[in-house]
């Protein structure tokens, strides 16, 4: 199994990551949607947005949104959603171009540990919400990683893994930012099929009962 960089692995991925089941990503839709403030109206920056999922969503239910990321394949894939076009920005997203106290809702999905720094990743977030916003950062869970679980998907018949390393979850701390909620959930019943549809059925009963993702709510202070 080849463990790949990020931005090489995403180049691999996108074409077929809309279209592929993943575990990790119908688990954090689940959790996440459920806990998604009203955006209407909002203005939504989506940092780390990769192919647009959680852009799409805000930009359905009147979100004036923009997503940025640093891969071009997987902007591409986001591209090509009528809902995205045109809302999409290349860049670091530790360095990221708007302004200071932009975004009503900041949201950064499965990208976090991606970002080194851990702090610096969640100041940036911290920065462009405005007073009052809430910013919101799910993850694969770092412990599952010093579990030995991998990051992986299929790419042209070869199962590649996603360089990932572990950090820890008080690295996501800033002094603007308050939490509100942190969740940490496993995978359900929900899930199991995408376990089974893989031949994996006996490795979901090994894994349930541990955390395989969190959510963290956060406001900016007023």
């Amino acid at each position: 199994m080849a463990r790949t960089p990020p931005l090489e692995a995403y180049a691999k991925w996108a074409a077929t990551f809309d279209t592929t089941d993943s575990a990790i990503v119908a688990l954090e839709t689940r959790i996440l949607g459920s806990r998604m403030p009203r955006v209407e109206g909002k203005r939504v920056v989506d940092i780390g947005c990769g192919t647009g999922r959680w852009l799409a969503w805000a930009v359905e239910r009147g979100a004036r949104a923009a997503g940025l990321d640093l891969s071009p394949h997987m902007l591409r894939e986001a591209s090509r959603k009528f809902t995205c076009a045109g809302r999409l920005v290349e860049a670091d997203a530790l360095r990221s171009p708007f302004r200071d106290g932009c975004a009503e809702v900041v949201i950064s999905t499965l990208a976090i540990g991606h970002l080194r720094p851990i702090r610096a990743a969640l100041a940036e977030l911290a920065r462009i919400a405005a007073p009052g916003a809430s910013v919101i950062v799910s993850d694969f869970h770092p412990d599952a990683l010093r579990r030995g679980w991998k990051r992986t998907f299929k790419s042209d018949g070869e199962t590649v893994e996603v360089e990932s390393e572990p950090y820890f979850i008080e690295e996501l701390r800033d002094a603007r930012l308050e939490l509100e909620e942190f969740c940490e959930a496993e995978f359900g019943i929900e899930e199991r099929p995408i376990f089974e549809a893989a031949g994996k059925g006996d490795l979901f009963g090994e894994v349930r009962g541990q955390a395989a993702i969190f959510v963290a709510r956060f406001r900016k202070a007023a």
